[in-house]
């Protein structure tokens, strides 16, 4: 049995999509298109991470007989069967049946079931939908944006403490410990996160939107909120350190409590302007969009932000002016 029957019936077996897979493994949709349609194939490293993905091992993924039907009916996370349409035998190189969608029920926002494949080859069924977060996209991007704004409010108490061991320790060691301390910390936050958001981008240079527009607009909403609670905070500790600076022996309170509200005003800013800024999944794929090529089709299964970005990434204009400054000037 060829590698795209395989593939094709280990995808559908577990009810994944092309672009389902596509994000886990780090590549675009089109490309497992090309592999399933056997216009290209993929490296070994694709391969392996397959294998872990389907749980097989790579012979039974590149040249085994994956068996397509008979497999006995499973029940998914609702408790409802799954099927598998009857198939016929399938010898050589014969083509691989297309996978086929099973009825939506929009009333309930699932598929209808049983699920059936109508084509004359066979396939497991895959629900139809919309687009899910299958690389963990979300929730990254989430604890990302917290790992960077308690990084950012660390490291303005480091200023705070500078601030307040300068006044009541006297002594220029202890400011530095302090302020080390402190920076030390917010190190320790920002750097893993980088490295592991840069892992992450890595792995995954495309990611579907999958947000609806409430959360798109609940995220907006919210980070608009946690704009105007900063920028109060900031300005309440402006008005502490004025209240405090009328008397000189508390003025270090003032100007320690100031920094702090500053801090929290900061991290507020921050946490909630990278939670609203992570449904922006157009500007999250801006690299790619910019390096690949797409043909109109190609182009028609992006989602409508991903599509007008690559649209303004790839104007002729802009083009002209790559290509102009890629050119070396004799």
């Amino acid at each position: 049995m060829s590698f795209r029957t395989n593939l094709q019936y280990l995808r559908a077996e577990r009810h994944m999509t092309q672009e389902q897979l596509a994000m886990l493994l780090g590549v675009s949709r089109q490309s497992v298109t090309k592999w399933e349609a056997e216009k290209s194939y993929p490296e070994m490293d694709k391969l392996i991470k397959m294998c872990q993905i389907f749980e097989c091992s790579l012979d039974d993924l590149v040249t085994g007989d994956v068996p397509r039907c008979g497999i006995p009916v499973r029940e998914d996370l609702d408790g409802r069967p799954t099927a598998c349409a009857p198939a016929a035998a399938v010898d050589g190189d014969v083509p691989a049946a297309p996978l086929a969608a099973a009825p939506h029920d929009a009333s309930l926002g699932a598929p209808a079931w049983p699920a059936r494949a109508f084509s004359s080859g066979a396939a497991c069924a895959i629900p139809a939908g919309p687009a899910t977060d299958v690389c963990g996209y979300d929730e990254h991007m989430v604890a990302f944006a917290r790992k960077i704004a308690i990084g950012v409010v660390l490291f303005i108490l480091g200023a705070a403490a500078a601030i307040f061991t300068d006044e009541v320790m006297h002594s220029d060691g202890i400011v530095l410990l302090a302020t080390f301390a402190f920076v030390a910390a917010g190190l320790a936050f920002t750097i893993p996160a980088g490295m592991d958001h840069a892992a992450f981008a890595k792995a995954h240079p495309y990611v579907a939107d999958f947000y609806t527009a409430e959360e798109k607009a609940t995220a907006r909403r919210r980070a608009s909120i946690a704009i105007v609670a900063g920028i109060a905070m900031i300005l309440l500790g402006v008005a502490v350190a004025g209240l405090f600076e009328i008397e000189s022996s508390v003025q270090v309170y003032g100007d320690s409590l100031m920094m702090v509200l500053v801090a929290l005003g900061v991290g507020t800013i921050v946490h909630w302007g990278m939670l609203w800024g992570r449904t922006d999944l157009a500007d999250y794929n801006k690299e790619w969009l910019e390096t690949v090529e797409l043909s109109d089709d190609e182009l028609a299964t992006l989602d409508q932000q991903s599509r007008e970005a690559y649209l303004r990434a790839n104007s002729p204009r802009r083009r002209g002016t790559a290509d102009r400054k890629g050119r070396p000037a004799w």
